[in-house]
């Protein structure tokens, strides 16, 4: 198996990887009930990490795998999830330079979501269905994306053990209409 993320060379931006992506940062996740998503992730082994510090977004956290939890009223997630029900809203990339994969998206016919309703203040794009699309670059050793605008619960950027999940290697992205 491998190469896993944490042996593979740091990601650039090269014509076999246009965008700069080096893997996931976040899924974002919005039910009506949000305590129904805490429970479940807390059984999967994730413990809550970091609250926003202006709205009802909780970040859960095993290894290297962080879930957004958007509970806020308004939000993109919560109009997603009012729309297709409890659901992963979003996703975000961890790319070499966040600037230059939106552009690059966009250069390549993507839209632009440019929304005060997200739960990071980052570049993103709408993906499939109305979710989008985040981009990161601020991660591993430059630091964490969440430092600017989430309270840690604990000690400062976790990376609880849980039940051993470490990274996602990938996910699909469909939505039922």
């Amino acid at each position: 198996m491998g190469p896993f993320p944490h042996d593979a060379p740091p990601a650039r931006i090269s014509k076999d990887n246009p965008a700069g992506t080096d893997g996931f940062e976040f899924v974002e996740f919005a039910h009506p009930e949000p305590q129904k998503l805490a429970e479940l992730f807390t059984r999967m082994g994730y413990v809550a990490v970091a609250k926003h510090r202006t709205k009802d977004v909780t970040i859960w956290r095993q290894g290297d795998i962080n879930y957004v939890v958007n509970a806020e009223p308004g939000s993109h997630a919560m109009r997603f999830a009012d729309k297709h029900g409890p659901c992963a809203a979003s996703m975000a990339w961890r790319v070499v330079d966040a600037k230059h994969a939106f552009d690059h998206a966009v250069a390549k016919g993507a839209t632009p979501y440019e929304g005060a309703d997200k739960a990071l203040d980052v570049p993103a794009i709408v993906g499939i269905g109305g979710s989008l699309l985040y981009f990161i670059e601020t991660y591993g050793k430059k630091g964490s994306a969440y430092d600017a605008e989430f309270e840690w619960l604990g000690e400062r950027d976790p990376r609880p053990q849980g039940v051993g999940f470490y990274y996602l290697d990938h996910l699909t992205h469909n939505v039922y209409r």
